[in-house]
């Protein structure tokens, strides 16, 4: 073990990447692992070398190209097979070829596994995992033991589970890693179970739950407080299933309600950044309600709790959010009251303090706004050219003459289909018409707006449209129903990106002032006055 608290072990690279659409290349991996490490875990488990292509070149690049400030790495295998010795065992062999100073050992625990999965009797299980924890403590190696299926095999047969831990401990194991592999384990079953071990087994202890109860980070938290001194899990909650225990809320939970410490290096203040960097790399989308690193973990909707928050924040939130790298966040909807709008605008960079008036009349605007199908709690972006108009800016950058959307297609042969879009508009003093085509209305439009602009704003080159969302609002309406569109828009060489929303009768219409919207508001960021 090492001088911390708790050990923390990230499985991300391999149980977290069983996750369904999910598929890790080896760039991937090496790009994840520097980011883990930053984070300040103790051990970041790479693969299973050996079974798997990519995981045995991963560990070949690893032991080249990367150097580890907090972490080390560890191969994930199993004990060897039935019948034959560990040194002989090609996939033994390979966990110490892949040079990981800690190899991970799964071992059948529960008695029905052993007889039924691995059909080799009880007294050979056991076997495989002496030799197996002998064999490669003798080469040098720190062993963990992964009991699979530890709990329910407990909840079937105690001596059995217990006689397997004390197998490994035998053959050299450092830290026994109890699994609920199938996740079905309750708080309160684990701890009665981990207390039972912890007074029989005095090697260190952890834990890896799986969340199919919804209780992943709870039974986490529930082994710790029975004397489990390790915790297994991966980012975002990543895994098989329905997932692992998300490690960034487990060791947030742990630092920050039971004071241990964790992470090493202070790490957990870059939560919120590694999380999200991590999302990027995987291309899972992160989830806005996760806890603690979510984009809404902090944020705040309602008028009466902005009229607290404003006062103090700690009345509505039970931490600090920089204390995971979090921020504070005022959604603004029909709901807002002058305090909400007042907060938003600080958080906006705009001193809206003491201004009763515009405060009152940009919180007008967003209820009715919200009324006629708009919502601002997604688009930071509309809201800020809103509160800028009330502020009096003016912020046109082209005056539109027409524009129009032509869809064509041959009757029988949807995929035949032709749209184009003509704009005329005038912009850095002169008059521009511009044609676009696209794979759609919205798409031409889109064309045919940048081209229509370029010329007088090449900024407008380096936003890129990410992301495009189209919910119909009073369905019941059936075609004449109001449509809201919301469009995500990224900034090429910052990264830096806002969302815009546009409501209308129809999708186009919508979209065009969404567009127009993100355009206009890049423009501003980017310090560009009309031309």
């Amino acid at each position: 073990m090492t001088d911390l608290t708790v050990e923390v072990y990230d499985t991300t690279l391999r149980d977290g990447a069983q996750q369904e659409g999910m598929n890790l290349s080896v760039a991937d991996k090496m790009a994840i692992a520097p980011l883990l490490d930053e984070l300040g875990v103790g051990v970041i488990e790479g693969g299973w070398p050996g079974a798997v292509p990519k995981d045995t070149e991963f560990f070949g690049l690893a032991a080249k190209e990367l150097t580890f400030r907090n972490a080390q790495l560890a191969a994930f295998g199993m004990t060897r097979k039935a019948g034959t010795t560990a040194g002989s065992d090609p996939q033994v062999r390979a966990l110490l070829d892949s040079e990981a100073p800690i190899i991970t050992l799964v071992c059948k625990s529960d008695i029905r596994h052993a007889e039924r999965a691995l059909r080799v009797s009880p007294d050979e299980n056991l076997a495989m995992i002496e030799e197996t924890f002998a064999f490669i403590t003798g080469e040098g190696r720190r062993v963990i033991m992964d009991a699979e299926h530890f709990f329910d095999g407990y909840r079937f047969d105690p001596e059995y589970t217990i006689r397997a831990l004390q197998a490994a401990a035998n053959g050299g194991a450092d830290t026994l890693c109890l699994c609920d592999t199938n996740g079905g384990m309750l708080p309160e079953d684990v701890t009665e179970i981990v207390a039972a071990v912890r007074a029989r087994i005095d090697l260190p202890l952890g834990m890896h739950a799986h969340n199919d109860s919804g209780c992943a980070v709870a039974n986490s938290m529930a082994a710790v407080a029975a004397g489990a001194t390790h915790v297994q899990g991966c980012i975002n909650g990543y895994g098989e299933r329905t997932g692992n225990a998300d490690i960034i809320s487990v060791v947030a939970n742990l630092e920050l309600k039971k004071g241990l410490t964790v992470l090493k290096g202070g790490g957990l203040t870059e939560a919120t950044r590694i999380a999200h960097a991590i999302s990027e790399i995987t291309n899972i989308a992160p989830f806005a309600r996760q806890p603690y690193v979510g984009a809404s973990a902090f944020a705040h909707k309602a008028g009466l709790h902005a009229s607290a928050i404003r006062v103090d924040p700690d009345l509505y939130q039970h931490t600090q959010p920089e204390h995971v790298g979090n921020g504070l966040r005022m959604l603004v909807s029909d709901m807002a009251g002058r305090a909400s709008i007042e907060l938003k605008g600080k958080e906006l960079g705009f001193d809206l303090e003491g201004q009763g008036e515009l405060l009152g009349r940009v919180t007008d605007r967003v209820k009715h706004a919200e009324a006629a199908g708009y919502t601002f709690d997604a688009a930071d972006a509309s809201f800020e050219l809103l509160l800028r108009s009330e502020l009096g800016e003016d912020n046109v950058y082209w005056d539109v003459e027409t524009w129009r959307v032509r869809v064509s297609s041959k009757p029988g042969d949807p995929t035949d289909a032709d749209a184009e879009a003509v704009i005329k508009l005038h912009a850095g003093g002169e008059r521009h018409v511009a044609v676009g085509e696209g794979n759609g209305p919205v798409n031409a439009l889109d064309h045919a707006l940048r081209t229509s602009l370029k010329a007088a704003y090449p900024e407008i080159e380096a936003f890129e449209l990410t992301d495009f969302k189209v919910r119909i609002m009073d369905a019941s309406h059936g075609t004449d129903a109001i449509t809201r569109v919301l469009i995500t828009t990224v900034h090429r060489e910052t990264g830096r990106s806002w969302r815009t929303v546009g409501v209308g009768p129809n999708v186009i219409e919508a979209a065009w002032e969404a567009m127009v919207d993100s355009l206009v508001y890049g423009l501003i960021k980017e310090g560009v006055e009309r031309r």
